[in-house]
């Protein structure tokens, strides 16, 4: 992993936020206290109730006059519209070819308590945040940005895995309570580095990292190997909870590798996945037979949203799922922090050990069961 000079002392200046109820709460007040900018970059904006209450803050920072840039993905809208309440708070149509791809999804992953349909109206709040004049926004665009982040007054980098939508507030429609985690950096020092890493690739710090995956201005897509690096340099333990989990030969040959010179495997997953369910479940079971059943496997009762790995040395969470569409085709954003103590590293282990606590140890590979032909089919979409 490459690492550059040094900086001040770190994570003094860094907050976990963990789940949406922490997260929203903090964003919104960060929103409401900006004085000159706001930047937002999204991957999904529901119209739902915390949809527009983000919405709602971010009206009244422009009203006072706060310069407002919002980048929500086209890409995203297909999720948008093929669950929960199946209403985009910005992307109000849908092309033929996103109404297909939205249909073939809730075919495909049919969720229960979900409307079957949900017409998009643009309501007042909508129209007075579209026409006002301090405030950008980037919605038609299709860049496969799957990076979460907001940057207030160039002061305050929020990021992590968390998009706006009630579900990451709570649960969602089938009753499933949703885990995520999101950061706060405060200083205009990290606020620069990260757009510095941006543009140039470039790391500013040998205590915090900040992993990518960006085409633009130059295509650099790195997640894959610094997880990998994690994960083969991992000496006594490795811990990886994961949404979404393609049983790719490169990960397969490092965990099982990693068992085999004695590290202490622990993977946690969804039980029941909103996605992918299958694929996830036909990677833990390769990875329980190929290791005779040597790594700690848990099935959280949980929606984990969470994307993070932990070794003995670095902790690394944000948008990067382990797999072949977030390592080639979409924008990722994850923070590398070293593995010391620290306010940031006692609430993740505080979170970890309670989300364990809850979840279900599976002792044997023969105890999991998927669909093959899904997970087949999983296998080209994701």
């Amino acid at each position: 992993m490459e690492q550059t000079q040094n900086t001040k002392t770190p994570y003094q200046d860094f907050t976990l936020l963990v789940d949406g109820k922490n997260a929203f709460p903090e964003i919104i007040r960060t929103i409401d206290e900006a004085e000159h900018s706001v930047k937002i970059n999204m991957f999904i904006w529901r119209d739902d109730t915390i949809g527009n209450r983000l919405a709602a803050a971010v009206l009244q920072a422009a009203k006072r006059g706060v310069k407002v840039k919002i980048s929500v993905d086209r890409y995203g809208v297909v999720l948008e519209k093929s669950e929960e309440v199946k209403k985009s708070f910005f992307h109000k149509t849908q092309t033929l070819t996103e109404k297909i791809k939205i249909r073939s999804l809730e075919l495909f992953y049919p969720m229960p308590n979900t409307p079957k349909k949900a017409k998009d109206e643009s309501s007042a709040l909508y129209e007075e945040i579209i026409a006002h004049p301090n405030i950008t926004i980037e919605a038609d665009e299709f860049k496969a940005d799957h990076s979460k982040y907001y940057i207030i007054d160039d002061k305050i980098l929020i990021f992590g895995g968390v998009n706006v939508e009630d579900k990451e507030n709570g649960a969602d429609m089938q009753g499933r309570a949703y885990q995520d985690y999101m950061i706060k950096l405060y200083g205009e020092e990290y606020v620069s580095a990260f757009e510095k890493k941006l543009l140039t690739g470039e790391n500013f710090s040998t205590d915090y990292l900040f992993g990518i995956n960006v085409k633009k201005p130059v295509r650099r897509f790195e997640m894959e190997k610094l997880y990998l690096d994690m994960i083969r340099e991992a000496k006594s333990k490795l811990y990886i909870t994961m949404a979404y989990f393609s049983p790719l030969k490169p990960f397969v040959k490092a965990i099982v590798a990693a068992v085999k010179r004695g590290v202490e495997v622990t993977v946690m997953v969804p039980k029941n996945a909103n996605y992918q369910n299958d694929s996830n479940m036909k990677t833990v079971k390769k990875l329980m037979k190929l290791t005779g059943n040597k790594i700690c496997l848990y099935f959280s009762p949980k929606m984990l949203h969470t994307k993070m790995i932990v070794t003995e040395d670095w902790i690394s969470f944000g948008s990067t799922n382990i797999t072949k569409k977030a390592f080639q085709q979409l924008n990722e954003l994850n923070i590398f922090l070293k593995n010391v103590d620290s306010e940031v590293k006692t609430k993740l282990m505080q979170s970890m050990q309670e989300n364990h606590a809850l979840s279900e140890k599976i002792n044997t590979y023969k105890r999991i069961k998927y669909n093959a032909f899904a997970a087949f089919v999983e296998g080209f979409l994701v």
